[in-house]
């Protein structure tokens, strides 16, 4: 897994937003991203220790240790839903 820092977001984050992916809740903090490039989709998990936030894709950036659009696409959904259990 990646740990997700504010430095190491920041080009996949902008991508993230270029190119909208569709995000598809699979379980807790596990979601399936439809690429916005082509027909594939790829499956995110996310996990947090010790504080730290880490993710992980199945794609060859992530795979290279880099931190994907598909993440940050999951992570958007994963904080809303985090948040949603919070305040229930």
């Amino acid at each position: 897994m990646i740990r997700l820092t504010t430095e190491n977001t920041q080009k996949a984050v902008a991508k993230c937003k270029q190119l909208k992916p569709k995000v598809q809740f699979i379980k807790d903090r596990y979601f399936a991203i439809y690429s916005a490039n082509n027909s594939n989709v790829y499956y995110v998990n996310f996990d947090v220790k010790d504080g730290q936030k880490f993710g992980k894709c199945e794609c060859k950036a992530s795979e290279k240790g880099l931190v994907c659009y598909h993440i940050v696409a999951g992570a958007t959904a994963n904080i809303y839903r985090q948040s949603l259990k919070r305040t229930a």
